[in-house]
């Protein structure tokens, strides 16, 4: 690798002045841009905010999925830009948590990534990531890979839900799915594809869990996610408002999930641990922002035991786990996973499912418990014994917050300290050149 690294990090410094005018990147977001939309597109709109303090330096452009060509300007030097897909993945199936583009080549992205000092894409598999590698091999524009999702055990998941919604639960769905392996045939059929994206663009950044693909490949750097410390906080508790707002019974200890509502989240997991934790006679509800086809399975498990609001703004977001009691995140696929973060700043205590990059980051947060993914009984537990006591539940939110104080960045200390020298980096490459 050219440059310096300081304890992971490159040091920018190296690299300043290699260019007269702002660098100028273009991210790739294979994911509709919308109210609804999860924390892969959450994260590049705060990075996105957080670039526009950067205008002397970095000239951004994020691109997502839209309905028509659109153009959104944040600041002078920070911008989204919305395109059609050309192949949309809702013209083949339906039911999938999101729709991304799977044409293998994009012509009105391609024209656009003339305009870029670099190119960075995130994911390895859809039709951005494959028109930005194409491109690259033919201009020499640098191209910087960061992977946000397990993709090929998210398609897995999927392909397995879907076979079982298309063949019921007999013969035909066994043979599917166990004798002819079809999840596994898509998982590594995909897995082979971020090998393949990964020998092909100039510098790949870690994931925070570390065991995927990309730890072979990555550029010493690993991207962080960064926080508003300001929205989300112990500050903002209100038990009386989250009691009216969601029309919560009295006295509930209130147990929290925010994201989407499907079985790629392992949400399907939620209800029978609920259930169970109640059936000790603690008064645990659970309330679940977002969107997702495990909704009306939640709401005829778990009865008036459960609240599902759909998706809320960051500001409700904020709100409501500042006022609940505890996180529950039962996802194994998320490299990042926004929710838990924001929801251990707001001063709650958090179960996470092993093998998912936020559980094993956050394993040493004295607010963090690790369980099972595949373990109901396990979350059960858990779920009571911090329901038996409330009290113990606010300790571990206060420790939970002087961790996020202590570990977390900024959204602008993303920026500046994980995006920036590495697209500092990859450019001086084709400058020496």
């Amino acid at each position: 690798m050219d440059g310096a690294v300081i304890e992971g990090k490159i040091e920018p410094a190296r690299f300043a002045g290699l260019s007269p005018s702002p660098l100028k990147v273009g991210v790739l977001v294979d994911l509709t841009w919308s109210q609804d939309a999860g924390g892969h597109v959450k994260c590049w709109e705060r990075i996105a905010e957080a670039a526009t303090g950067f205008g002397d330096r970095l000239d951004l452009t994020v691109h997502f999925n839209g309905p028509a060509l659109q153009r959104i300007d944040l600041s002078p030097s920070v911008r989204y830009v919305l395109l059609p897909p050309v192949l949309s993945t809702k013209r083949l199936v339906r039911g999938v948590p999101d729709h991304t583009d799977l044409a293998p080549w994009h012509p009105g992205l391609a024209r656009m990534l003339t305009d870029y000092d670099v190119i960075h894409t995130t994911d390895a598999f859809f039709c951005y990531a494959r028109t930005a590698t194409r491109f690259s091999n033919r201009s020499g524009v640098p191209v910087v890979s960061s992977i946000h999702t397990n993709t090929p055990e998210y398609a897995r998941i999927t392909m397995d839900h879907l076979l079982g919604r298309w063949l019921g639960d007999g013969a035909a769905y066994r043979l599917a799915s166990q004798g002819l392996d079809l999840p596994g045939v898509v998982s590594r059929r995909l897995q082979r594809r971020l090998q393949r994206h990964l020998g092909q663009v100039t510098m790949a950044m870690a994931s925070y869990g570390g065991e995927d693909a990309a730890a072979d490949w990555h550029c010493g750097v690993s991207l962080r996610r960064g926080l508003d410390r300001a929205l989300f906080s112990p500050a903002g508790r209100d038990r009386a408002w989250l009691a009216t707002r969601f029309g919560l019974p009295p006295g509930q200890f209130v147990a929290i999930y925010a994201g989407k509502l499907n079985t790629g989240k392992n949400v399907h997991l939620l209800s029978p641990a609920v259930a169970e934790a109640r059936r000790r006679g603690l008064p645990i509800h659970l309330l679940c922002p977002g969107k997702g086809d495990l909704h009306d399975s939640l709401l005829a498990q778990l009865r008036g035991a459960v609240t599902l609001p759909g998706v809320l703004g960051q500001d409700e977001l904020a709100r409501a786990l500042a006022s609940s009691d505890l996180f529950l995140f039962p996802s194994t696929i998320d490299e990042s996973g926004n929710a838990a973060v924001e929801a251990l700043a707001a001063g709650l205590p958090a179960l996470l499912a092993a093998g998912s990059g936020v559980a094993a980051r956050m394993a040493n947060c004295p607010a963090v418990r690790v369980l099972p993914g595949d373990d109901a009984p396990a979350w059960a537990a858990t779920i009571a014994e911090f329901a038996a006591d409330p009290a113990r539940c606010r300790e571990l939110g206060a420790m939970a917050r002087a961790y996020i104080e202590a570990e977390v960045p900024s959204w602008e200390e993303v920026v500046n300290e994980d995006l920036l020298p590495v697209w500092q980096q990859a450019a001086a490459r084709r400058w020496r050149r």
